[in-house]
C-alpha cells in the first residue's frame, strides 16, 4: 500500500486512446462506486466488479482493461484475464502481492504467474523511511493480531507501509500473537 500503484494505473488509463474500461472491486467501499481514487486524490471513472465472471461481462468491447485492487477479485481472475489477452485485449492490473501477515494474496500470485510483465512498486516505511515491502495493519496504533481477518477495507487509519525489519520489530511487541512464528519471508 501507499506505493503509487493506483496513481500509475490511472495515468496509464488516461493515456489509453483505444476503447478502455477501468475496474475496481465492489468490496472496496472507500470511495464512490463509479470512481477509482488514489491516495494522492487522482481519480477516474470506474466500474465495480465482484470477480472474474463479473469482470469478463464488464469489458465486452474494450481493447484495454485496467483493474485495481486485484487481490480482492477471487481465484478465477487469472483465467479470465488470460482469456481477455488471448482475444487481444491489453490488461493492466494492480494490487497487493502480500497481506498484512506477509502471506501472498492468491489472486495476485496467480496473475503474476501468467503476466507478460510484473512491476513491483515500493512505498517508504512509515517508521524508518527505508523501502517498504510489507504492510502493517494497525489497531489503535499497535499491530493487529496476525489471526485477525485477512480482508479489512481501510486506508491510513488501518494500514501503514513497513520495511521487513520494522514490521518484525513491531510484531515482537504484540503479546501472545499466535502466528508470530511465521519465519522471515526471504
Amino acid at each position: 500500500m501507499f506505493s503509487g500503484k493506483t496513481d500509475e494505473l490511472i495515468r496509464r488509463a488516461r493515456a489509453e486512446t483505444r476503447p478502455a474500461v477501468v475496474l475496481k472491486p465492489r468490496i472496496d467501499t472507500r470511495h464512490p462506486p463509479d470512481r477509482l481514487v488514489s491516495h494522492s486524490g487522482a481519480s477516474i471513472g470506474a466500474v465495480t466488479v465482484t470477480g472474474g465472471d463479473d469482470l469478463a461481462s464488464a469489458v465486452a468491447a474494450a481493447a484495454a482493461v485496467f483493474v485495481d485492487e486485484v487481490q480482492f477479485l477471487g481465484g478465477d481472475l487469472a483465467d479470465v484475464i488470460a482469456s481477455l489477452q488471448a482475444r487481444g485485449v491489453d490488461v493492466v492490473a494492480a494490487g497487493l502481492d502480500l497481506d498484512f501477515r506477509r502471506r501472498p494474496f492468491a489472486p495476485t500470485a496467480a496473475l503474476a504467474a501468467v503476466a507478460d510483465r510484473v512491476e513491483r512498486f515500493e512505498a517508504r516505511c512509515g517508521r524508518c523511511g527505508r523501502a517498504a515491502t510489507v504492510t502493517q495493519r494497525l489497531v489503535n496504533g499497535r499491530p493487529a493480531p496476525l489471526d485477525d481477518a485477512v480482508v479489512r477495507i481501510g486506508d491510513e487509519e488501518l494500514y501503514e507501509p513497513r520495511c521487513e525489519e520494522c514490521w518484525a520489530a513491531e510484531r515482537e511487541q504484540v503479546p501472545s500473537d499466535p502466528l508470530l512464528n511465521l519465519g522471515r519471508r526471504r
